[in-house]
């Protein structure tokens, strides 16, 4: 039987608080003059005026060679006319087995705007939609590899104009990709399509508003899983159309929709408000659950709308708020522990400004910092944050490193970040292995960045745009601060939080390990091989966990939570690629909480995993059963 909660209100200041980022973040950004900015009007010809076809320009960006450094693609304010869709390709024939980027980042949100011609050639018919911007060159349906890295955009508007068979983007994404900041307007099929290709995913769609399109936001396919978050949709007949993959949502508003989500496939959906359009149905419900649809909600309002959700067999939850349900009972391993979820309240992303004074970025390369050898790269990066704090500079950045190995910089000592330095980034691709301290502990014999107490210390420290970009050596950040915030954005390494930190990963590859009282708020967080000498991906101790979708390959126990602590995990897609035949757990607790919503075991081998979860209290242990194709809307283990 389902579980449902019912309040007689819902918090609705915490839900426009957790909008409130969304809103308030729209902002200028600019970049040093560096080899690694590929500047579209000063670089490729475009011209952004609306009226001039930037088409080739914007393209022949994309495709700009990166042998000798990766890049970002940067627009100025403008309008750019395009006529054809714009592909994320090499330069080439279309063939590419795999592809890292582009990075593409606008100056100003409402001010930078691709604009696609009323009327283009093959935009018209709703019947046959085609897309304003595309993921990858491959056709629709066509066979992928998963090999389609960090595609990046950020801080612009697509308009899809006068085109009813428009897509504003058909947007794909491997390990990592992100859209953030992103308005897509127009009157066509779809605002975005990610269900066009499998393997889509994992990746993160955040702080993005669409209007006017029949669909917001399409997905398909089983794997790989994708994160939404802080979700607009105005004016649309559907606002989310879910099949098929692990989707992990928070925020999500849709405004003046008939039907503002038909799902089917697996879906946690938390914070979301559906506003019903004017004279609807008595009968109509915001959501629409199918027969083969897992669905767990936690704080939903659907003002307007008497059916909050109808799911298979002629049961409705009634509007117009629900604090919490779930499509199927709980899955537990004690049959008297608890029902309900953990249902832990998330924080957004502190904002942490751009910083448009040029004179206060910092180049770790000029202070010695050099990709591709083996040469520690350590003593030059702190050189650079030296050099930025004495001088009151904010950020820090590093170059691209070649588009062929080895490209990659070496972190083999300890980083301080103090001072006035609140950004580290990487421009373009950015591979940082961390060499192995004295100290033969995991994580401690990580070379790493810290962020410690510091009266003087900027009070939130971002790290954007650094990559292992493969198992190890990884290289870490380190929050040892209880007073200063860390956020890891595009991030992927291993996150380190001591005792008493508050610390954010979003859109982050890599490992976490949580100490006593540290809070980590992780928004789409994709782990596979473990760390051997300890064979945990994440282990929780006695720290204070949530994650808006979970992605997990390979062996080893993918999220450890003991000694009191407390994990929610929201969206979870197990992707089985090693045929597990141990009896290690993929989810463990030990005298600690664990919430799981969402929760999707694939494997194409058969070897599924042998214990599922392991549960630990007060020396008494149990196990979950090994099950095929393992799916479940809630489960509870634990205290």
């Amino acid at each position: 039987m389902p579980t449902v909660t019912h309040v007689a209100t819902v918090a609705t200041a915490v839900l426009v608080a957790l909008l409130l980022p969304a809103l308030l973040a729209a902002e200028e950004i600019t970049f040093p003059v560096d080899p690694t900015i590929i500047d579209v009007r000063r670089d490729c010809g475009a011209k952004g005026d609306g009226v001039a076809d930037d088409t080739q320009a914007l393209q022949d960006a994309i495709e700009r060679p990166q042998d000798q450094h990766s890049h970002i693609i940067y627009l100025p304010n403008g309008t750019y006319r395009i006529t054809r869709p714009l592909v994320f390709k090499p330069r080439g024939d279309g063939k590419e087995g795999a592809m890292v980027g582009p990075r593409i980042y606008g100056q100003h949100r409402e001010r930078t705007i691709i604009r696609l011609a009323d009327r283009s050639d093959g935009f018209t018919d709703p019947a046959k939609p085609k897309e304003a911007i595309r993921g990858v060159s491959r056709p629709d349906g066509a066979r992928m590899n998963a090999d389609f890295f960090d595609r990046t955009l950020v801080n612009l508007t697509i308009d899809t104009g006068d085109n009813p068979g428009a897509v504003g983007i058909k947007f794909y994404s491997n390990n990592t990709g992100l859209m953030r900041e992103v308005t897509i307007t127009g009157n066509g099929a779809c605002g975005i399509d990610l269900g066009f290709n499998d393997q889509n995913g994992p990746h993160l769609i955040q702080d993005v508003a669409i209007s006017g399109f029949a669909i917001g936001v399409r997905t398909d396919k089983i794997i790989n899983s994708q994160a939404l978050s802080r979700i607009t949709v105005r004016g649309a007949r559907i606002g989310l159309h879910h099949r098929g993959q692990v989707l992990a949502v928070e925020g999500l508003h849709v405004i003046g929709a008939a039907t503002a989500v038909d799902t089917e496939g697996v879906l946690a959906l938390v914070d979301a408000t559906f506003e019903a359009p004017p004279g609807a149905a008595a009968e109509a419900p915001a959501i629409v659950l199918g027969a083969k649809g897992f669905l767990h909600v936690q704080r939903l309002a659907t003002p307007g709308f008497a059916i909050a959700i109808a799911a298979p067999g002629a049961v409705t939850v009634k509007g117009p708020t629900v604090a919490e349900y779930s499509a199927h009972e709980t899955v537990r391993l004690d049959p008297a522990g608890p029902t309900a979820a953990l249902a832990m309240k998330p924080q957004p992303e502190p904002l942490v400004a751009w910083e448009n004074d040029l004179t206060k970025w910092v180049c770790a390369n000029d202070h010695g910092a050099d990709a591709g050898d083996e040469d520690d790269d350590g003593p030059a990066i702190q050189k650079a944050i030296d050099a930025a704090a004495a001088s009151g500079a904010t950020t820090v950045y590093l170059r691209g490193g070649r588009g062929r190995d080895p490209n990659w910089y070496y972190l083999k000592s300890d980083v301080r970040v103090h001072g006035s330095v609140r950004r580290i980034i990487g421009l373009g691709f950015i591979r940082l292995l961390g060499g192995a301290l004295a100290d033969p502990r995991f994580p401690e014999n990580l070379a790493k960045f810290t962020v410690a107490d510091d009266p003087t210390g900027a009070p939130v420290v971002a790290f954007e745009h650094l990559q292992v970009f493969s198992p190890w050596p990884s290289f870490g950040v380190e929050n040892r601060s209880r007073e200063r915030t860390v956020v890891c954005r595009t991030f992927g390494g291993t996150l380190i939080a001591r005792p008493g930190s508050r610390s954010f990963m979003t859109n982050a590859v890599g490992h976490l390990f949580l100490e006593k009282d540290a809070q980590v708020f992780a928004r789409h967080y994709n782990t596979e091989n473990p760390p051997k000498v300890v064979n945990v991906n994440t282990r929780n101790d006695g720290g204070r966990l949530w994650v808006l979708g979970l992605k997990t390959e390979a062996a080893g126990t993918k999220v450890l939570t003991r000694n009191g602590g407390v994990s929610e995990l929201l969206g979870v897609l197990i992707y089985n690629t090693a045929g597990v035949k141990d009896d290690v757990p993929c989810l463990a607790v030990e005298d600690a909480s664990l919430s799981c919503a969402a929760f999707r075991e694939v494997c194409f081998t058969g070897a599924w995993w042998r214990v599922p979860v392991l549960e630990r209290l007060a020396g008494q242990e149990r196990k979950l059963p090994k099950k095929d194709w393992l799916t479940w809307s809630l489960l509870r283990a634990g205290k």
